[in-house]
């Protein structure tokens, strides 16, 4: 697969459009749902003629074992790391009043979640965090101390614990690839030293980072980031990887190089049908079933092209059976993975004074009541939902409804995602978001707007 050019000229980030928004939400939606895709298939047979699964299915079990649709350490990880990204800058020196600065806190997430509710942690993590968690001093310290240790007493440090998690980490700096390098380098270190692992987390952070602003695939973007021996062993392994029959052996993909490979691998090698309708989905769809289908550590593999997709086709472009199933540690599920995400993205801009609202826009914005993101204000609708929390709206009972207009009656009509007809309350326009009530009716100028009742 060819790499599209990138654009003669850069345009100014627009974090408050619904498109660049919607790339960034599908970062982790997409890594989430190639992970709960792979998780039945981990370290044993693959999907394929002949096996239990003909494609890839989200039926869960794995080594978890895990419920349909439920992420593994691959997203719980990324989860630890965007709960910090999405309200600081990882890569600031400055702690909070009790002295720990924004990576201490990735850190101490991570020994958290390994107490506290992981299903699956790797080999090299798990020594890790149970050496640091021995040790004295700030968390981030602990880590990259134990880190360090292993290092040094085994030399084989390059699992792909760390790459697996990265894609968050493209959108703390949107438009900036030098710290989005130096976040790669810093969330990497903290449990894997070997430089090929800081090495990949450039790259697909990069990629990553690339893919929601230029709407293009090219895991070779970072290359000039790394220096000029390792870009060139890197540029290597990428063109073996595009190969339809690669000399390095896929399966194998424990290895950060290999994960890096297998899913490029995966990414490069499929494209959409010929004159395909929803040409994005079905990349997606047809690449994280090649992930899957490789073979060895599916989630994690699966779990890696998935944050590089989602991050160029968007979060819209899941099938919706897999966007509403996946869900994980730490009880979460689309509506606040995808928000984690925009406001990663956000965050990074209004940061560093770097949103720009396009055509000399003055309007004033909000933020969706429900999720936080940064919003257009609409005066007619105050304090409207954003569309991606408007989208998990529910029935009195927490069953899940799809409102839609309705276009020869005016107003709007509402279903089950089966079909069948929702409640009469529904109908009224009486919804809940997160369990609070709110109210929805059609929009002037199209579509539904979903407000808390206060404003509605």
């Amino acid at each position: 697969m060819t790499t599209t050019p990138p654009p003669p000229a850069r345009e100014p980030l627009d974090l408050l459009g619904f498109s660049l928004l919607d790339r960034a939400s599908g970062v982790l939606l997409a890594q989430a749902a190639g992970d709960a895709l792979g998780v039945p298939y981990e370290f044993a047979q693959p999907p394929g003629p002949g096996q239990q699964d003909a494609v890839a299915v989200m039926r869960g079990g794995g080594l978890g074992p895990y419920a349909p649709g439920e992420w593994s350490d691959d997203t719980q990880m990324s989860v630890c790391v965007a709960r910090v990204t999405a309200a600081h800058d990882v890569l600031s020196p400055v702690p909070d009043a009790f002295g720990a600065t924004p990576l201490d806190e990735v850190a101490a997430a991570f020994e958290a979640w390994r107490t506290g509710g992981a299903t699956d942690v790797g080999t090299q993590t798990a020594a890790v965090l149970r050496d640091a968690a021995a040790r004295r001093g700030p968390a981030a310290t602990r880590l990259r101390e134990a880190s360090a240790a292993l290092h040094a007493a085994t030399g084989r440090t390059a699992g792909n614990g760390a790459l697996m998690r990265t894609g968050v980490i493209g959108l703390v700096a949107l438009d900036d690839r030098d710290a989005t390098a130096r976040a790669a380098r810093a969330v990497a270190a903290l449990t894997h030293t070997d430089p090929l692992a800081a090495e990949s987390c450039v790259l697909w952070s990069e990629a990553v980072r690339v893919a929601v602003t230029e709407q293009r695939l090219d895991v070779r973007a970072g290359l000039d980031l790394l220096d000029p021996d390792a870009a060139a062993r890197w540029s290597a392994w990428i063109e073996d990887a595009e190969l339809a029959r690669p000399t390095a052996d896929l399966r194998q993909n424990g290895f950060t190089v290999t994960a890096l490979q297998a899913a490029w691998h995966a990414i490069a090698t499929t494209s959409a049908p010929e004159r395909s309708r929803f040409a994005g989905r079905d990349h997606l769809v047809a690449a994280l079933q090649a992930a899957v289908a490789t073979g060895g550590d599916t989630d994690t593999v699966a779990a890696i092209a998935g944050a590089l997709l989602g991050a160029r086709y968007g979060a819209r472009a899941l099938p919706d059976e897999w966007s509403v199933a996946v869900h994980g540690w730490p009880g979460i599920g689309r509506r606040v993975l995808t928000a984690l995400a925009r406001r990663t993205a956000q965050r990074g801009l209004v940061g560093s004074g770097a949103l720009v609202l396009p055509d000399g826009d003055a309007r004033p914005t909000q933020r969706c009541p429900v999720c936080g993101t940064l919003l257009r204000e609409n005066p007619r609708y105050p304090q409207h939902v954003c569309g991606w929390c408007a989208a998990d709206v529910t029935d009195e009972a927490g069953r899940a409804v799809v409102l839609s207009n309705a276009s020869l009656t005016g107003g709007f009509t509402a279903h089950r995602p089966d079909g069948s007809p929702a409640s009469p309350d529904v109908l009224a326009g009486r919804v809940w978001v997160a369990g609070v009530e709110h109210r929805a009716r059609e929009a002037r100028f199209g579509g539904i707007v979903v407000q808390p009742l206060d404003h509605a």
